[in-house]
């Protein structure tokens, strides 16, 4: 498990008061979170830090031989341990730029995006032009 871990979120974009301030339209992920608290993250083992890749070993546990899942996600309620801040609020990944394949995949506004904002309360996302994913 990761008690007793710290994680520390470095964030190197616009000041955090920019990103939640009246008069700039925040990315629609970053007051999202829902996906962080609806699905299992599983990956393969070469994803760890450990092995090459990029996602911090102490933040997930083996499943198997070459699976990992990142912890908080195996278990009801789900919440990432990586996440910070609240579901539908403000959230941010505190490994953004090191998280596994099944993160940087999740499509945003698709069905599953939908599905998991409906779950806690959330309208969907408008259809039309959105921004990259976060």
């Amino acid at each position: 498990g990761s008690a007793g871990f710290f994680v520390c979120v470095c964030w190197m974009g616009p000041a955090m008061s920019e990103l939640f301030s009246a008069s700039v339209e925040p990315h629609p992920c970053v007051v999202c979170g829902a996906c962080c608290h609806q699905y299992r993250v599983e990956f393969s083992v070469y994803e760890l830090q450990s092995m090459g890749g990029s996602v911090p070993d102490v933040l997930a546990h083996e499943v198997s031989g070459n699976r990992w899942r990142m912890d908080g996600t195996d278990r009801h309620p789900v919440r990432c341990v990586a996440l910070v801040g609240r579901c539908g609020k403000q959230s941010l990944c505190s490994i953004y730029e090191q998280r596994p394949t099944p993160c940087r995949q999740f499509a945003m506004g698709d069905e599953r995006c939908a599905s998991a904002r409906q779950h806690h309360g959330l309208p969907p996302l408008p259809a039309g032009d959105l921004p990259l994913a976060a």
